[in-house]
């Protein structure tokens, strides 16, 4: 499942790079976000085959994620891009040690795995669901039906607006962000506002992270 916010045939080049065995879903309405709270990239929902969630959306990669070589963007010669790279290597990647072992575990023992979780906790760990969030949501959809439909100055007041109401929701900052950024193959690094550009939101990526959220821009996954 790929979350593409720029469509599907920007997803696919990554895809067929990956040269995947599996089938992939390019999910460009961002369903998945409001079916099971995803708030950011890269994420894992268990679903039992009863289609019970035995595990809500948490940071997941199948092994303990190692330090990434060097960004090819600090090369760029470009004062923001470097930023971008700079910053993205102090994220913090939560997901526990183990991860992809308890996958494992979950498919050879089924519900009597110890790494499935009951339904109060599944509720307890899926974040707030408040009246905020809600209206995020709404928000958000409505941006993206305006953008579907190519009013963008329409969506953007949406965006804001969701951004506003959810501040931790990665995705939707994301979103916005990658479809008001520069065309080319650097519009899903950018994020944010060009040299003289009247940018349309309050806050972008590299903003965001240099105020404190790299730390914070994955939840801890607990196994």
């Amino acid at each position: 499942m790929c979350l593409e916010t720029l469509g599907a045939e920007e997803g696919r080049a990554f895809v067929d790079a990956a040269a995947p065995e599996h089938p992939t879903l390019l999910d460009v309405g961002h369903q998945v976000d409001a079916a099971f709270g995803v708030i950011n990239i890269p994420n894992a929902v268990w679903v039992d085959e009863t289609g019970r969630i035995v595990r809500p959306a948490e940071p997941a990669w199948p092994a303990p994620r190692q330090p990434a070589g060097r960004s090819p963007l600090l090369d760029s010669g470009d004062e923001r891009l470097t930023a971008i790279a700079t910053e993205a290597s102090k994220i913090v990647s939560w997901t526990a040690d183990g991860y992809g072992d308890a996958v494992r575990d979950w498919a050879r023992h089924g519900a009597a795995s110890r790494f499935v979780l009951g339904a109060d906790q599944v509720l307890a760990r899926s974040g707030e669901r408040d009246a905020d969030r809600s209206a995020a949501a709404a928000h958000f959809e409505l941006a993206q039906d305006h953008e579907r439909a190519g009013r963008h100055d329409r969506a953007v007041p949406h965006f804001r607006e969701a951004h506003r109401l959810a501040p931790e929701n990665w995705t939707y900052k994301r979103q916005a962000w990658s479809l008001s950024g520069p065309d080319g193959p650097l519009k899903r690094f950018w994020q944010g506002p060009q040299p003289g550009q009247d940018w349309e939101y309050d806050s972008d990526w590299l903003a965001d992270i240099e105020s404190g959220g790299a730390r914070d821009y994955y939840r801890e996954t607990h196994l």
